[in-house]
């Protein structure tokens, strides 16, 4: 019989050694919840919370007490009709909303820079789907959200759109103007979802992006990415639905966690209660670091400036960009060992969540690393960059399921229907999605990830499932 416990061990081992967290959770791992005394206590307490459905405690799949009046408070803070707490992260969230919002054989524009729960919900609801096309911002390697130009393109070609799912912000906290689309193509009488996982401290406070909330009949937020929640809460709002409850329920697990609630609820009462000081207090700090790190003239910081017209930016986190010949996956590495974890990684850069929780030191922390860092370390010959290629589609997703397929060569697969999305990885966005027609382009992008060490998710060992 075994004596380990490799995962926890592992976790506990992370732990000590103290890292300075500017990933996700949005509760930087607990520090989140020492804002004040209620939230010391849960803090303190956790371990001892975790509890089922017992009275008074009331219960998720049918609220009529507590979690009720926490709910009905949520809508409040978002002013939204309805809210709900979601314990199955936004990936639940996001189900419950195109099963709601749509009927088997509609047909919807998506953004392709989705996340794979949305492509997911695509398949299981069988929708027709009408891809936007990509936008990248050439000079600093970023996916960019699509432009209003994008988005009418992409509904010209439709016959007959039911609907729309966008992300806003993106990943990297970038956002486009796209209010008075939104409110256009409602009048057309077009369904709206967003995924805004990245956005729920959005609107708190005047320096950062508007919130999108009002301007859409489904939003996704998730909690834990940037608020003080624990990781898979989320909040799913909506201002015109059919019958979301049933779907979210379906969709949610009978068990629900009431540490992940409470936290969603400490996560409402601090937006309320702390949001915008301590935010206005985050930004100034970032933006004093930002230009003393630039001075380094090693990384540069993201600035709104250095995208185009129309975009903004979230300042609650940095988003670092290195010269042409540099690899953003090596800073990554090299900040790592500076006991500094990043979010993610891309071709020339990395991306910081930063957090109301961060102080001085931890500025001062990232400052005294980039000064460090050696860049003749973090070469990259094989540049990878970015990419915008628009596939053919034959057939819908959900088409591709139950489809005969066979195993072929990367190299091979040219011309042929791909059986599932091939997803480089990062950013984690699909090059090729099924029922799309794999390209002599996106062969060179892939083989290019593969002479890198980097992930290629659909691909196994250079080979790839096609359709038969």
């Amino acid at each position: 019989m075994s004596k380990k416990v490799p995962l926890l061990e592992e976790v506990l081992k992370y732990k000590k050694e103290n890292n300075l967290i500017l990933s996700m959770p949005g509760n930087k791992s607990g520090i989140g919840f020492l804002r004040d005394d209620i939230g010391k206590e849960f803090a303190l307490n956790m371990g001892f919370l975790d509890i089922t459905e017992v009275d008074p405690l009331d219960n998720l799949h049918a609220p009529e007490g507590i979690i009720k009046e926490a709910q009905e408070l949520l809508a409040e803070t978002y002013g939204v009709k309805k809210a709900y707490f979601v314990v199955n992260g936004s990936t639940a969230g996001n189900l419950a909303s195109i099963f709601d919002a749509f009927n088997e054989g509609d047909e919807v524009l998506v953004e392709r820079n989705c996340h794979k729960s949305v492509y997911n919900g695509l398949i299981l609801r069988k929708l027709k789907v009408k891809y936007i096309e990509p936008v990248i911002h050439e000079d600093k390697g970023l996916f960019l959200p699509p432009t209003e130009k994008k988005i009418y393109k992409a509904l010209d070609r439709c016959n007959n759109a039911r609907g729309i799912i966008l992300t806003y912000p993106n990943y990297f906290g970038i956002g486009y103007d796209i209010f008075d689309t939104l409110k256009d193509l409602k009048e057309r009488g077009l369904t709206i979802i967003i995924d805004g996982a990245h956005g729920a401290h959005y609107g708190i406070s005047e320096r950062l992006p508007k919130s999108i909330v009002s301007y859409a009949d489904y939003i996704v937020l998730s909690a834990h990415k940037t608020l003080p929640s624990l990781t898979q809460g989320s909040y799913l709002l909506v201002n015109n639905d059919k019958n979301v409850d049933f779907y979210l329920k379906a969709f949610m697990t009978t068990s629900p966690s009431y540490l992940i609630m409470s936290s969603l609820d400490y996560s409402r009462y601090y937006l309320d209660n702390y949001g915008e000081k301590d935010y206005d207090k985050l930004i100034g700090l970032a933006n004093k670091w930002s230009i003393k790190i630039n001075t380094l003239n090693k990384v540069s910081i993201l600035k709104e400036e250095d995208l185009p017209q129309g975009y903004n930016l979230d300042l609650s986190r940095y988003i670092l960009t290195l010269p042409k010949g540099y690899s953003g996956h090596k800073l990554l590495d090299y900040l790592r060992k500076m006991k500094i974890q990043c979010e993610m990684s891309f071709a020339c850069g990395v991306v910081l969540i930063l957090s109301p929780f961060n102080l001085e030191k931890d500025f001062e922390k990232i400052y005294n690393s980039i000064e460090k860092l050696d860049l003749s370390l973090i070469v990259d010959n094989q540049y990878q960059n970015y990419y915008s290629i628009i596939p053919e589609k034959v057939l819908e997703p959900y088409e591709v399921f139950d489809k005969d397929f066979e195993y072929v060569d990367i190299k091979k697969s040219i011309g042929k229907i791909s059986k599932e999305a091939l997803i480089p990885y990062p950013p984690g966005i699909p090059l090729i999605c099924g029922g799309e027609v794999i390209s002599k382009e996106a062969v060179e992008i892939m083989l290019g990830y593969i002479r890198n060490n980097k992930t290629v998710i659909g691909i196994e060992e250079e080979l790839v499932k096609v359709i038969k």
